[in-house]
């Protein structure tokens, strides 16, 4: 991952449809969704927050995702089946499906298919509707949404400046990267992984002298524990909040609708 894909997100939030919603909207849905996600034992309740989730990942990223999350789907996808597959064959119950290899064999329980199916929904759902917010949401308009959350400031600030200064550091780790190359850094294994070290070192100290500069810098325009801006989002019509709330609506009534069996 590079300083580049994470400007692609960056650039993909401020281009989104979806940025003149409320961003205290946006979040309160996907923190809703995310809680009827877990809380349902039911398995449509995460098919209903996963497709919402997908649904507006794709209509705010204007069908065009940005690598870096496909790559981070992809890699999540990885390990979130295989945690399903370890839970289909702990389970105990009923063997329903055996796999052999080699020496062994791999026993697999209806009971243990069941669950590592509701896990593999509750976890692509959740990262459905996490990549929704995120690609939608710049961190600013994150950040107000936050403050109106009455959330500590300090918080709130400390997630601005993180959010400020990792493109900084990526970017200086890219250049280190490129000179070690340039200087036949990682021609052998043994070379390889001293200039990993070096280069781990030079990553950190660069970084607490970035923090001191800015922390200075700061001091100089009288920083005094929040960020101002010139001018507060305003949203340009009602409606997407009123969608907002009319989804997490239709959430919580097919969360009470499963859990009283009527599907």
């Amino acid at each position: 991952m590079h300083g580049n894909e994470f400007n692609t997100v960056d650039t993909a939030a401020y281009g989104s449809p979806m940025l003149n919603w409320s961003p205290l909207a946006k979040l309160f849905l996907a923190l809703s969704l995310l809680i009827l996600n877990i809380a349902s034992p039911s398995i449509w309740m995460s098919v209903f927050s996963g497709t919402v989730g997908l649904t507006l990942l794709l209509y705010g990223s204007s069908f065009r995702l940005p690598s870096l999350m496909l790559k981070l789907f992809i890699y999540a996808q990885v390990f979130i089946i295989m945690g399903a597959f370890i839970f289909a064959v702990v389970t105990p119950g009923e063997v329903v499906a055996r796999i052999p290899l080699w020496f062994f064999t791999i026993n697999m329980t209806g009971e243990g298919i069941s669950f590592a199916l509701l896990l593999y929904a509750r976890a692509t759902a959740a990262l459905l509707l996490m990549f929704s917010f995120a690609v939608s949401t710049p961190v600013p308009h994150m950040a107000r949404a936050l403050r109106k959350l009455r959330l500590p400031d300090v918080f709130v600030e400390m997630t601005v400046l993180i959010y400020r200064y990792t493109f900084l550091l990526m970017e200086s780790a890219e250049r280190m990267h490129l000179a070690a190359e340039c200087r036949f850094g990682y021609s052998t294994r043994r070379r390889s992984m001293k200039t990993t070290a070096k280069l781990s070192v030079g990553v950190f100290m660069r970084s607490l002298d970035t923090a001191e500069r800015g922390q200075i810098t700061l001091q100089c325009r009288n920083y005094r524990g929040e960020f101002r801006s010139l001018s507060e989002h305003e949203e340009r019509s009602k409606a997407p909040t009123v969608v907002c709330l009319a989804l997490v609506c239709a959430g919580i009534m097919f969360f009470f609708a499963l859990r009283m069996g009527v599907f």
